[in-house]
């Protein structure tokens, strides 16, 4: 199995190519995340406040099982869009029901893995988030993938990359303080820059953006949907 490319940039250049992505398209950004959010956590709110919550704590469960990985799959996919300048819109972010058996199941296959790791030690299962982390994003970019296949190339392109990721998102730990300042509403802003951020990182991991010295260029090599 060959490796991938190894993200050798610093965190704020990743950083600085999400904002790249999101300019003049934080407006579009931010209602996809506006979106993204009312699917995942309205329904939960309204069996919280018309019915009793504890009595249908499992109807709470079922859903967000349901609904996470063809949520997290539409995100993926609009985010993408997004970066890679492309036509899109908020609707995207419902993409991810098209392929809902194939979306699920790869949700499901994901989970168990880490849990199966998170069963020796709480640190082989956080290696192994990482390690499974791009799923997502490759399934967006190759919807003929299967489960396996995908969850493999994660594998494959994260080799090396896991600590980069990782550090990555903890640059981010301070905007987070200041989002929750806001009694969450930032996060509507903080979640597309830290996925932007995360797509230039997938970019650079399966060889669409080439850096060079002092700039980078991508290379939209994908058909379009």
């Amino acid at each position: 199995m060959n490796d991938g490319i190894q993200v050798n940039v610093t965190c704020g250049q990743l950083r600085s190519w999400g904002r790249q992505a999101l300019s003049g398209n934080w407006s579009l950004a931010v209602m996809g995340a506006l979106l993204f959010s009312f699917l995942n956590f309205l329904p939960v709110l309204v069996i919280n406040l018309v019915f009793d919550s504890d009595g249908l704590e499992w109807v709470i469960n079922l859903y967000g099982i349901l609904v996470s990985g063809p949520l997290t799959l539409g995100f993926t996919t609009f985010m993408i869009a997004i970066f890679r300048r492309r036509q899109t819109s908020p609707s995207e972010v419902f993409y991810g029901f098209e392929s809902f058996g194939k979306s699920l199941g790869l949700f499901l296959v994901m989970n168990f893995f880490i849990l199966l790791w998170s069963l020796l030690f709480i640190i082989p299962g956080i290696i192994a988030a990482y390690r499974y982390a791009m799923s997502f994003y490759i399934l967006a970019d190759n919807p003929g993938f299967g489960i396996m296949e995908t969850i493999k190339e994660s594998k494959r392109i994260m080799y090396g990359n896991k600590g980069k990721l990782f550090i990555m998102e903890l640059s981010f730990i301070g905007w987070a303080i200041l989002a929750a300042i806001t009694a969450g509403i930032g996060f509507l802003w903080l979640m597309p820059y830290m996925v932007a951020s995360t797509v230039a990182f997938y970019e650079i991991a399966n060889g669409n953006l080439r850096v060079g010295h002092r700039e980078a260029s991508i290379e939209h090599h994908q058909e379009e949907r």
